[in-house]
């Protein structure tokens, strides 16, 4: 039977102290035994927020640069590029003005020439193009493989912390017991 429904009207305002007292004894053993394993598994998940967050900060700011200098690889090789055709199309132009008189043995030979440039230009285009290719296919690679590793590094913290965590079954029946230890009169 309840211990509530046994009180008498009078008696009723130090029976509720006395709950008020019996509630507190029990948060601070309930404190005492559970309370540092409670922060620990708190402090425990603030960690690993932590170091979750440094590791996907770390990885943004690597894949930035390694874009960044993709990016400016490529705008100096289409500079270098740029600078062979310049020059190629000087050195046309003036041996076209020099050899007036040869201009048609000069013009196969400048087609020649210039078919030459044109084969490389492609050959060295579709090299560069390969290239950023293989780049950005191990780049993407490698971040699919720093994200899966995040992810069962993750994964792991996971585990432990659930492996770590108290049953709320077996905690509710500790606290049963304990209380029935504390006040047996509860129990009749």
């Amino acid at each position: 039977m309840n211990t509530k429904t046994r009180k008498t009207t009078g008696a009723s305002a130090g029976t509720t102290n006395s709950d008020a007292v019996e509630t507190d004894n029990v948060d601070k053993i309930r404190d005492i035994l559970f309370g540092n394993q409670m922060r620990e598994v708190s402090q425990r998940f603030a960690n690993l927020e932590k170091n979750l967050a440094k590791d996907l900060a770390a990885l943004r700011n690597e894949n930035a640069l390694q874009i960044d200098s993709l990016k400016t690889f490529i705008e100096s090789e289409i500079e270098i590029l740029g600078s062979k055709l310049s020059g190629e199309e000087q050195s046309r132009v003036e041996n076209v003005d020099e050899l007036d008189d040869k201009l048609k043995q000069q013009v196969k030979q400048i087609d020649k020439k210039i078919g030459d440039v044109v084969n490389s230009l492609d050959k060295n285009s579709r090299d560069i193009n390969q290239k950023i290719l293989k780049q950005s296919q191990d780049f993407s690679s490698e971040l699919s493989n720093q994200i899966g590793e995040a992810r069962s590094r993750m994964d792991g913290h996971r585990q432990e912390l659930s492996a770590a965590k108290v049953d709320k079954q077996v905690l509710s029946e500790m606290l049963n017991a304990l209380a029935l230890q504390v006040n047996p009169d509860e129990s009749k």
